[in-house]
């Protein structure tokens, strides 16, 4: 299944929130979060919270605990 608009009508509902999920992973993991960890915290951390925290210098793994 390839995560990008088609310009299909109907997404399948379950596709469409795997599809977030990995855009999620991939944003964390950008990040400097280990793919592991990335997979199990990206549908439940506020990725930009931790990108913005990032931006100003802070760890990764420390961003990570002051979000959640």
């Amino acid at each position: 299944m390839a995560c990008v608009s088609t310009g299909e009508a109907h997404r399948d509902e379950r596709g469409e929130r795997l599809c977030v999920h990995l855009w999620r992973v991939e944003r964390l993991r950008q990040l400097g979060i280990p793919p592991g960890h990335a997979e199990l915290i990206a549908d439940h951390v506020d990725w930009h919270a931790i990108r913005d925290l990032v931006a100003r210098g802070c760890a990764p793994a420390l961003a990570l605990r002051i979000v959640r």
